[in-house]
């Protein structure tokens, strides 16, 4: 990618934190996502890493020449080169959920002397869509100070907005990784399972449900490993439902991201209680449904946020018969589903047109 600018005497920079485990595909999507909107925004791209293996980098698709930092040994120079960074560098925080607990008191204080720094020296400081969790005082409230003193705070649901005082919500990161046409509709004969392993394995009626609902609409079943920590759960789910179970094992996560998003492209229906797969699922043109015990507000909240509701159903709420229903009318959204994430990577693809146009009106 071009930079945005000739070189000057002394060369522009943008840093941006990436780190995150190599075990979860969605984390690596977001964080290689964001990655995008840094590259070409400055002579020199900064990636901070943390502890990630070297999988991670490739998962990540960084541009050739950029500057890797590894480890926790290497923070220090991470905050020497925001420091020392010429006028006008680019920062880039990590996109996805931020933690707010007690615990992070020190790092949202860091982060603000981070911001301050890059925004004194006439840069622009972006904190790509985000959600908020476990918020507590006074790490919100610092979270929140240096929000509102980055030119770009963007949220992925209206409540974390609402925690940290700010207003911009729009859609996940995730999807700006590329809509795909997958296999036409009428010809799709999957119904694709990816359930979380920390949770309760659902009950006979959830299974029978399932079971009843593939045979009827002609489709196979198959369970896929998104996080490397539900590949159990993945498997127990395949002997329950009768389905095919396709384990991630030892493919390297690049190749295991490609196969999966094969199997999306060829399922009528995913269903899952993790909010990248169902990104994902959506960007390969199949119904998204988060149908399980108890759901947490995240993919709700998350999927609003781009004009689709009534994603998710309580199966505890609901008879065997209720969610072979639910499962119907979810596959007849599918034309509603295509346009609202078309809508959305529209969005984000405008949100890094601006992102690009602010650097260079600052160092015009």
């Amino acid at each position: 990618m071009t930079p945005l600018l000739p070189s000057a005497q002394r060369p522009t920079r943008t840093l941006i934190s990436a780190t995150g485990p190599a075990g979860n595909i969605g984390d690596a999507l977001i964080r290689r996502e964001a990655v995008r909107w840094a590259a070409g925004t400055s002579d020199e791209l900064v990636v901070y890493v943390g502890e990630a293996p070297d999988t991670w980098l490739r998962q990540l698709g960084l541009p050739t020449g950029t500057r890797v930092l590894r480890s926790k040994r290497s923070v220090a120079k991470w905050l020497w080169l925001i420091a020392t960074a010429p006028r006008h560098p680019v920062l880039v925080f990590e996109s996805g959920e931020i933690p707010l607990d007690r615990g992070n008191v020190l790092r949202e204080l860091v982060f603000l002397a981070e911001t301050v720094l890059v925004r004194l020296k006439g840069g622009v400081v972006v904190r790509p869509p985000r959600g908020i969790r476990a918020p507590t005082q006074p790490a919100t409230a610092l979270h929140s100070l240096a929000a509102r003193l980055s030119q770009f705070a963007l949220w992925r649901d209206a409540a974390s907005a609402a925690l940290a005082g700010g207003s911009r919500v729009v859609p996940d990161i995730g999807f700006a990784a590329g809509i795909r046409p997958g296999t036409p509709r009428e010809d799709r004969r999957d119904l694709v399972v990816s359930l979380r392993g920390t949770r309760p394995m659902p009950n006979e009626d959830w299974c029978g449900a399932v079971r009843a609902f593939a045979a009827s609409e002609g489709l196979r079943i198959r369970t896929v490993v998104q996080v490397r920590e539900d590949e159990t759960r993945a498997r127990e789910l395949a002997d329950a439902l009768v389905g095919t179970f396709e384990p991630w094992g030892d493919t390297d996560p690049v190749t295991h991201e490609a196969r999966l998003r094969e199997r999306y492209d060829d399922a009528r229906l995913v269903i899952s209680d993790r909010m990248h797969v169902l990104v994902l699922a959506a960007l390969s043109g199949a119904a998204p449904l988060e149908l399980v015990p108890a759901p947490t507000h995240k993919v709700t909240a998350a999927f609003a946020t781009i004009g689709l509701t009534d994603l998710t159903a309580d199966a505890a709420m609901l008879t065997a018969a209720d969610m072979q229903e639910r499962m119907q009318r979810q596959i007849d959204r599918a034309d509603e589903v295509t346009e609202k994430v078309a809508g959305a990577a529209a969005e984000l693809a405008a949100i890094d047109g601006e992102i690009r146009a602010a650097i260079r009106k600052v160092r015009a």
